[in-house]
Formats: C-alpha cells, structure tokens, sequence
C-alpha cells in the first residue's frame, strides 16, 4: 500500500505507473487535481543542453512522450492537448547573437534545428514583428495542456481503483501513515511525497529530506481569435515565451521570481509580460484577457530534482525540485522511480539521478 502526497504531474504519472505494477495507491491533494503548479504551466517539452545524465533523460522522455500520450488518452478517454508543431525561435536584432550562440551549441550537440530567412519565420506566423532580426526552428518541440494530462491522469488511476483524494490536507507524517487536517488517518507500508512546496512544512517530515525554495511563474491567457491567423507554433525569444493552448488561446509568460510565494499577481508584472510580448507580437494588447495564471515551481539545494529516499525514515520517499521540466520527464521519471521504490532497483535512466547513483 502506497500513498502520494500530491496530485500534480509528478505525483499522478508516479501513481499511474505504480498502479501497472500492481500496486494499490491512494493520492492525497489538498486542493484539486493540478491545482498548484502543474495546472497553470505552459508545458512545453524542450530538452535543454547539454550532455549530463538529466539532458539525456531529457531527450529520451521527448522521444516518450508520442507513446505516453497515446496510452494515457485510450485508457482514460481523454483528449490531453498534444501537439508536435515545433518552436519558432526568434530574435530581435539586439539578440540576434545570443540566438546565434545558442544555435551553435545546438550545431555541436547535433540537435536538430532549421535557419529560416526572416521572411519565412512571417510566413510560417504573419502575428509577429516584421522588426524581428533572426529566427531558428526547432522541430522536436513538442507542448500539452497540462490540467488535461492531470485530470486523464487521475481518469485512469481511478479507472484503475486506485483512490485520488481532493481536498485532503495532510497535516503530519507518522509511522506507517499520516493524518489529515480533519484528523483522518491513511496508513501505508511506503509514502512518497510529490506535494513540493507543501513538504516543507510537514510535521514529522523526515529531518534529511531536501527543502523546496520557491520559483512563482505567471503567464497571461489571452483570446486570439481575433487574428487574421491563429499562432500555430511554440515561440520562443530571449524575454519568454507564447504557447498556443488551442486555435483560440494563446499562453503568454513566463515569469521566473526566485523567492516569491503570493500567488497575488501585482500589476506591474502583467505589464511586464506584456511589455516583453509586445515588440514579437506587436498586436498582443488589443488580445482580450482570458485569465493570469501564478504557480510556484519548486527547486531545491543546487537546483537539481531529488528523487530519493529518507535514510532516516526508510518507508518515505520524495519526488520534488521538478522546477519547470516536470512534464518534460515525466514519461522516463514515473516508471523509473516506480520501479525503484517497488524493487529498489535504479534503472538506467535515472542512474545519475537519484542520489548515489553518480552526479547529475
């Protein structure tokens, strides 16, 4: 019997992947399904660079994700958002070098990319700036609608008989189960916390597990229907980002703010999304505002993810410091750790990942 602490991407794809196996698994969340961080990020799957056992996790879970996808939607009958229209990388001219810099290190890394004249990254989406200087694109990148893949997620867990708990807070770990604010008591032979920020403050939280520091994320939701052309694919510029969730919404972000727990979004930080969106998108203030989405992701120590287990209390173990590449890895990490907590054995994968395994 194992419970979860967390019903975000990588509490519900560990569950999920614990339930193939065999395992009875109970998700304990104490708002709704993704209603911290993995329901409000703009989940775009891009490995980053560079040649450590996480980059190569990285891209393998890319390479995943076609095959997650397609098992997750027939098992849970529900449609998750996938789309495959790569990243159109772009530049304006005081960028252009960075952009250049960049697409280099692509060239020596031998991840696939494609110049385009100015005119064709236009062509490819009429919305942005004709001012822009340079632009590369990126076929392997891929996004989601992350509150779809959660709530299929939770679909098939429950499809499963697996037991996916909202609104259960949990306010103390104690041997062999934990208590619920309400006084609920759920025992387990194994617990995982998956519940980021909300592990720092567990009573009877093992003494050697890491603490989460926060990173607030917010991105804007804008209506796009009003463009001649809706924006297609991913793009992607030295300021942020935009994302397009369906043919009619449009993801604008994202903010990175080290330190930052309010959820409360001033003012001046929308303006500042804007102000960054604009000069790529020059009509984006005449888009109407669907809604401004605030998520903390979690890093932890060095800004590495920890997956582990406590030496202190050996049935607690810890999936946490996703940041924002917890949909990326999740088609390599969930079976993974699944695997390691059931038998204790590290996969490939996750060699170099999980602690004592080497350095990531």
């Amino acid at each position: 019997m194992i419970t979860i602490i967390g019903a975000g991407i990588a509490g519900l794809s560990l569950a999920w992947e614990l339930t193939k196996r065999g395992a009875e698994v109970t998700v304990l969340e104490a708002g709704t399904v993704a209603s911290g961080a993995s329901g409000v990020a703009t989940c775009y799957l891009e490995p980053r660079l560079g040649d450590t056992p996480m980059r190569r996790l990285e891209r393998a879970s890319l390479s995943a994700w076609p095959d997650f996808v397609a098992v997750l939607e027939a098992e849970s009958g529900t449609r998750v958002g996938f789309r495959d229209a790569g990243q159109l990388r772009v530049a304006l001219p005081a960028d252009v070098e960075q952009l250049e810099t960049n697409t280099a290190e692509r060239k020596a890394e031998g991840t696939p990319f494609q110049r385009l004249a100015v005119t064709d990254a236009i062509a490819r989406e009429p919305a942005i700036s004709h001012a822009i200087g340079s632009a590369v694109f990126l076929p392997h990148v891929r996004w989601v609608n992350g509150r779809l893949v959660c709530t299929a997620l939770a679909r098939a867990l429950r499809a499963r008989g697996a037991v996916v708990l909202e609104h259960a807070s949990v306010a103390k770990i104690e041997e062999a189960g934990v208590v619920s604010a309400d006084g609920r008591r759920v025992n387990h032979e194994k617990l995982v916390l998956c519940n980021a920020m909300g592990a720092n403050a567990l009573f009877g939280r093992p003494a050697d597990m890491p603490e989460a520091r926060a990173v607030r994320g917010v991105n804007l939701v804008l209506d796009m229907s009003g463009l001649g052309e809706p924006i297609r694919h991913m793009i992607k510029h030295r300021s942020g980002n935009m994302v397009p969730a369906d043919e009619t919404r449009l993801i604008v972000g994202t903010t990175y703010e080290a330190g930052v727990e309010s959820l409360d979004v001033d003012p001046s930080v929308i303006e500042r999304l804007y102000a960054h969106a604009e000069p790529i998108l020059p009509g984006v203030r005449d888009l109407p505002l669907i809604e401004v989405n605030a998520g903390l992701r979690t890093k932890v120590a060095d800004g590495k993810v920890r997956l582990g287990r406590s030496k202190i209390s050996p049935d607690v173990y810890f999936s946490l410091g996703h940041a924002g590449s917890g949909y990326l890895r999740a088609p390599v990490i969930a079976p993974g750790f699944a695997r390691y907590i059931l038998d204790g054995e590290v996969s490939d994968d996750l060699t170099g990942v999980i602690p004592g395994t080497a350095a990531n």
